[in-house]
């Protein structure tokens, strides 16, 4: 073998011996060889997270998901609670007592209705008149001609503001003489007075009343006809459905300005 032929033998045992070898990295031939396998993005399912869990996804040793994050690892609170209702306004208030709604108009002994709350009746000396405090119990103070210069008189005590006195008195309808109910109050403290009026023919059905300027048209609990007022006023213009004019006429005081004893004198003439 000469010379050459060794050296070129030589040069070809060396270029066997650095060529591609297939897990070469270092490679410089220009060959890309494919690595099977997955992007190390994703290997890790652990540390991937779906956004409604509130834990670690369950995984095996190779990063596979063994259940349904969602369903094993989410938490619902549903608001319920084991605490008493709110809303209420404590304990039942009964009608009719202290402090509490009345009863209709009525409140519990030793109590009185005032803008609809049962509260402490104010105890009055002088207000010996009771029960004068509805319609049924009116106070009866007699029978009157329209003779102007006969007149029935009263003097009592509003015991505070939730506190009603009624009278009645009969008035007769004479010759020469018109009948004008009317009826004037003095007072410690201004109360509303109210007349109502029943003809004896005819009935309260029967009898039509216009009420004077400065008063109001009102309907009493027996739905007799009516006018309220202030202290002082007369009845002038009313009229029954038969030829008499013969009347039951009711007058009440209420409403004082001022919850405590407020003393009257009451004077009425037909």
């Amino acid at each position: 073998m000469t010379r050459a032929t060794l050296l070129l033998t030589s040069l070809a045992l060396f270029a066997c011996s650095t060529g591609d070898e297939p897990g070469d990295s270092s490679s410089n031939s220009g060959v890309t060889t494919a690595t099977v396998g997955t992007d190390p993005s994703t290997t890790d399912d652990s540390t991937t997270t779906t956004g409604t869990s509130t834990g670690p996804t369950p995984t095996t040793s190779d990063g596979t998901t063994t259940g349904d994050p969602t369903s094993t690892s989410t938490t619902t609170t549903t608001g319920s609670t084991t605490d008493e209702p709110t809303g209420t306004t404590g304990p039942i208030c009964d009608p009719g007592q202290a402090n509490c709604v009345c009863d209709g108009d009525a409140c519990a002994d030793g109590l009185e209705c005032v803008d609809g709350i049962c509260v402490p009746a104010v105890a009055c000396d002088g207000d010996l008149g009771e029960p004068d405090d509805t319609e049924a119990n009116a106070q009866d103070l007699g029978e009157i001609t329209d003779d102007d210069d006969i007149t029935v008189m009263a003097d009592g005590v509003l015991s505070g503001a939730g506190d009603v006195d009624w009278y009645t008195y009969h008035g007769l309808d004479t010759f020469g003489h018109v009948a004008e109910p009317t009826v004037k109050v003095t007072s410690s403290a201004s109360v509303r007075v109210c007349q109502f009026i029943e003809c004896d023919q005819g009935g309260a059905v029967g009898t039509e009343i216009t009420c004077p300027e400065g008063t109001q048209t009102a309907l009493s609990g027996a739905l007799r006809p009516g006018c309220c007022g202030g202290a002082t006023f007369t009845v002038s213009d009313f009229n029954c459905s038969g030829s008499s004019d013969d009347i039951q006429v009711y007058v009440r005081l209420d409403k004082p300005t001022q919850d405590e004893c407020v003393e009257y004198g009451l004077v009425s003439h037909n």
